[in-house]
């Protein structure tokens, strides 16, 4: 369980990277606490809850089972018809560095 909640941490700081660097492409470097409060925008970042989710999940350990279930569920494979699926997948298309990172967290899965 150690690895796989590692593993995906590590997929989810590449994910919040990768958004970084997007954001900041358009509007200049931002503090830490700037993009904090963007990510945290439901509207426009709603599509990663349940990743983040799924992160704090993991504390949880009276539930592990069914945190494993979930993230099953949410990436073997990513649906591409729900805000997360459709936004992972994008990024996963541009951005070779997921694509490790997800891979890693499946070989887990598995």
């Amino acid at each position: 369980m150690d690895d796989l909640r590692t593993a995906l941490l590590a997929l989810h700081k590449a994910l919040l990277a990768v958004e970084r660097r997007q954001l900041e492409r358009v509007h200049g470097r931002l503090a830490n606490a700037e993009f904090l409060q963007i990510v945290a925008d439901p509207v426009r970042y709603g599509w990663l809850k349940p990743f983040s989710s799924l992160i704090l999940a993991f504390d949880d350990e009276e539930h592990e089972g069914d945190v494993v279930e979930e993230a099953r569920q949410l990436l073997l494979p990513p649906k591409a018809e729900t805000p997360f699926g459709r936004r992972y997948l994008s990024l996963m298309q541009r951005e070779p560095g997921l694509v490790v990172e997800h891979r890693a967290v499946t070989r887990l899965l598995s």
